[in-house]
């Protein structure tokens, strides 16, 4: 579920633009605290100005437009830029992990004031990375959470942005008010957005509101490929977005980047990759008592285990991991494959591994302990169709476990061929078997994908190279440059 906080409710619901039975609740809630009537007669007059092709195609071409011509605001004279990192949670995800770390590491240095603000409430599991960025001492804000009155009457007095407020798209102008406001009140020098509703609500908030520089952070490949989480306007905002000089663009991995780029239709060279940062004490090894414990507790004493952690899902091709399975159990008597993760495809996957070989094809479910089960596997098998930069890949690589997988997406970034792992085509399960029995059979080859893997990681994933890498995308100020945190 979404969320628009009291900027919109208590402020632009007045205007009846009601589109869900959660609006109409958030307005009665909103009534109630007396904000709302308060401000009743403030906004009464942006009535008179709300656009009426608003969420039309000719509407966001001209807002689109004016965006475009909107002057940005000069930036509070500070002894550090301040970096706004706009993402729609803290939840267990591979985008916020990044967040977090680049926030936590720039923090520590002398160039970047960075603060966090995410779009929806810090609730459940929607709270799981808030911990590390409070550890770091990250401020983290919900966005529209609190209502600013200084913000409001700024807002107020502000008739253009009003404007540009009122001829967003209904269904999400609420999100984009609240946004817009927040860089109102924190004034920073750049906004980072990450992910998708964040970096076209985060940058069409940010231009409206004068905001000097936008980074869209993309993590994986373009959205098309993913069509129950794409949205119809995605495209055509990046491709107006992208006409901004004050926009720039980065991805976490060459293939990933590539694509979001013929995706928009922009240069490659738009969008400046930068790959994951691997912070190695986040992913321990655990002790050999604890190993050895769980290798019992699973069955798996004297066993060669081959490890898949992946979402269930289509893009991550569980079926043809499951092929190269049934090739694996047949080649290696003693081998055993279990599967961390959970999706929609699972029930169609545990079928598939009880026709194979019920005791020998395990279906764990969700897992806490993927570090344990890396630490214990023989190999990690990866199958996937499209990845952005594949964090299992790394973490299993970073505890001595070599990887067999396929070319997908960022995957070719995330595996040294022959080095920490081997790489094969997507879908070619027969290459992805082969190498995988190779390994299984081969202890001395084993040994030195082994030993090369962690190597690998701390010189293609370091913590330090990947916020070097994100402050060199920003641009200087005037009075300082963005640099070094070393």
């Amino acid at each position: 579920m979404q969320f628009a906080g009291r900027f919109w409710v208590d402020g632009r619901r007045i205007m009846g633009c009601y589109t869900t039975e959660l609006d109409r609740a958030c307005m009665e809630q909103a009534s109630q605290t007396g904000l709302f009537s308060r401000l009743r007669k403030r906004f009464a007059a942006m009535r008179r100005v709300e656009s009426p092709e608003a969420g039309t195609a000719a509407g966001d071409q001209a807002l689109a437009e004016r965006l475009l011509a909107r002057q940005p605001y000069i930036a509070p004279t500070r002894s550090r830029a301040r970096v706004v990192h706009l993402i729609g949670s803290l939840s267990a995800g591979g985008a916020e992990r990044q967040l977090v770390y680049l926030a936590r590491e720039s923090m520590r240095g002398a160039t970047v004031e960075p603060r966090i603000l995410v779009i929806n409430p810090l609730e459940g599991a929607a709270r799981h990375y808030l911990p590390l960025a409070e550890q770091g001492g990250v401020a983290v804000d919900v966005a529209g959470e609190v209502l600013d009155r200084t913000v409001a009457r700024n807002l107020e007095r502000d008739g253009e942005l009003r404007r540009l407020l009122l001829a967003i798209d209904p269904r999400y102008r609420g999100w984009c008010v609240d946004l817009a406001a927040e860089f109102v009140r924190m004034q920073p020098d750049i906004v980072h957005a990450w992910l998708d509703h964040a970096n076209i609500w985060g940058g069409i908030a940010a231009l409206a509101a004068g905001v000097p520089h936008v980074v869209l952070s993309t993590r994986n490949v373009n959205p098309s490929n993913f069509p129950k989480i794409d949205a119809p306007y995605f495209l055509p905002w990046y491709r107006r977005l992208a006409q901004s000089p004050r926009v720039s663009f980065i991805g976490n991995s060459r293939v990933g980047a590539a694509d979001y780029a013929d995706w928009i239709g922009i240069p490659r060279a738009r969008v400046q990759v930068v790959l994951n940062g691997f912070d190695p004490a986040e992913t321990r090894r655990p002790a050999e008592t604890e190993l050895a414990r769980l290798r019992t507790s699973l069955g798996l004493d004297n066993k060669r285990v081959v490890l898949g952690i992946f979402r269930i899902a289509e893009e991550k091709q569980p079926l043809d991991f499951a092929a190269a399975a049934e090739e694996i159990l047949a080649a290696v008597p003693d081998a055993v494959v279990i599967v961390a993760g959970d999706g929609p495809m699972r029930e169609e996957l545990a079928a598939r591994a009880a026709a194979i070989a019920k005791d020998r094809f395990v279906l764990l479910g969700r897992r806490e302990d993927v570090a344990a089960l890396a630490s214990i596997a023989d190999l990690l098998l990866h199958a996937s169709r499209k990845e952005g930069s594949p964090n299992a890949v790394v973490e299993a690589q970073a505890l001595g476990c070599p990887v067999v997988a396929t070319r997908g997406g960022g995957t070719i970034d995330a595996v040294e061929h022959n080095g920490s792992g081997f790489l094969c085509d997507v879908g070619d399960t027969r290459a992805l078997a082969a190498h995988a029995v190779e390994i299984l059979r081969d202890d001395s080859l084993r040994l030195r994908l082994s030993a090369r893997a962690p190597k690998f990681v701390d010189e293609r994933f370091g913590l330090g190279r990947m916020v070097e890498e994100s402050l060199a995308c920003y641009p200087p100020r005037r009075d300082h440059a963005i640099g070094s945190t070393r």
